[in-house]
């Protein structure tokens, strides 16, 4: 892990892996980095393909707000994520 500083002088801690990386804000919000691509998109149900792992969110309204090659922002009432490997 490379060690940064920031204007406050607290130290941020960057993962140099290539491990996806999902954070929740509340529950009407995550951003996920490390996109590979959507599997599945629905109101309830969005499936996020990160490589070897998906990650499925569940619950109502859910919609992609942000899509880029390094990430997606998932946004709506957000019930459940559910974390799985890719066989």
């Amino acid at each position: 892990m490379k060690k940064s500083r920031n204007r406050k002088d607290r130290e941020i801690i960057i993962p140099l892996n290539s491990e996806p990386h999902i954070e929740m804000l509340g529950n009407s919000q995550c951003i996920v980095d490390g996109l590979k691509g959507v599997v599945e998109y629905k109101k309830e149900k969005i499936v996020i393909n990160l490589g070897k792992y998906y990650v499925s969110f569940h619950g109502d309204e859910l919609y992609i707000n942000s899509f880029s090659t390094e990430g997606a922002i998932v946004e709506g009432n957000i019930m459940s994520l559910e974390f799985s490997q890719y066989d």
